[in-house]
């Protein structure tokens, strides 16, 4: 399986990464995922 032209571009330009301010109160964060495995994924959303 090929992966398509975009989805190489954004492995190897990654948009949208880093973490916001979890101080700032129109920012909402949540971690989901099997810590004891090492699979955590952290959303942020700012509103």
């Amino acid at each position: 399986m090929a992966y398509s032209e975009k989805v190489i571009d954004h492995y190897n330009d990654p948009r949208n990464v880093g973490s916001l301010d979890k101080k700032d109160e129109n920012t909402g964060t949540g971690l989901v995922g099997a810590p004891e495995c090492g699979d955590v994924m952290k959303l942020q959303i700012q509103v």
